[in-house]
């Protein structure tokens, strides 16, 4: 990973602690769903590329890491017999807890962005769950490229870079080439790194739509070489990454300010994905 980790910010353990009791205050999770949290340390994620930034914005922030989080995993759950709770809870969390504060110091159009990529989130979460549930055919690879950069969550979470920062970017900026391709590659980084990583709870649970799974069946290869497959992607598309980072540096603060804040995100994942107990293997029955 040619991204260097950055320190996290300096009330990080603050940080989290407030955001898993929130959910749990809220009914996201139940106790065992809060242990789990904290141990998962999500919001590492949250606080892994802002050093210096308000702790309100952070706090918020980190509150919707976990919610996207627990939205997922609440797909993962619908319609099986692990169900917990109704989506309500989401709903409401979301309606009074999360969008009010968000959305009072931004723009309309800001707005407008984020609730699109918003939905477009939560559409992939179900269309993953259908995969998974046989409701949706197995996905061709670029079915599921396109599919799973929305399921990942991850251009919420870019949007609310100009919330943290308090400065929202010109519409030119975002729909420019090197922007666009900057969140599309380091969505595809995130997402497939999460493929790799949650293989083993994947086949446990029986899901059809992982990158590692769909080139073993498409490549005719066994696990191994298809795991290696998916890493040799993994490292063209941050190659792509930084390309796109280096041709936004031209184009002015702003845009330096996005390629940095993304760039770094991505090695804030990379890391929680290899160190938190999310995903580590399960032990061994004796």
């Amino acid at each position: 990973m040619p991204i260097p980790s950055q320190p996290l910010h300096p009330r990080s353990p603050e940080l989290e602690e407030q955001a898993y009791d929130w959910a749990a205050r809220h009914g996201l999770v139940d106790a065992a769903g809060h242990r789990r949290l904290a141990a998962s340390r999500v919001v590492t994620l949250a606080t892994s590329y802002y050093r210096t930034a308000p702790y309100p914005e952070m706090a918020l922030l980190a509150r919707w890491y976990v919610w996207l989080l627990a939205a997922d995993d609440w797909f993962d759950r619908a319609g099986t017999a692990g169900g917990h709770g109704p989506w309500a809870v989401f709903r409401r969390a979301l309606v009074h807890e999360l969008w009010p504060p968000t959305a009072e110091p931004m723009s309309t159009a800001w707005r407008r962005r984020f609730a699109r990529h918003l939905r477009d989130c939560l559409a992939g979460y179900h269309w993953q769950a259908a995969v998974r549930l046989g409701l949706r055919p197995t996905p061709t690879l670029a079915q599921y490229v396109a599919w799973r950069r929305l399921s990942f969550g991850a251009h919420p979470i870019f949007e609310l870079i100009q919330f943290v920062e308090r400065r929202e970017f010109a519409p030119t900026l975002l729909d420019a080439a090197p922007a666009r391709e900057l969140t599309a590659a380091a969505s595809d980084v995130m997402a497939w790194t999460n493929d790799v990583r949650s293989l083993r709870r994947d086949l446990a649970a029986g899901e059809r739509a992982n990158l590692v799974l769909l080139v073993r069946d498409r490549l005719d290869l066994d696990e191994a070489a298809a795991t290696a497959a998916v890493q040799r992607m993994v490292a063209d598309r941050i190659d792509h990454l930084l390309a796109a980072r280096r041709a936004l540096r031209r184009l002015g603060p702003d845009a330096h300010l996005l390629g940095d804040r993304v760039t770094t995100a991505v090695r804030g994942a990379w890391d929680w994905h290899h160190h938190s107990t999310r995903y580590a293997p399960a032990p061994a029955a004796p």
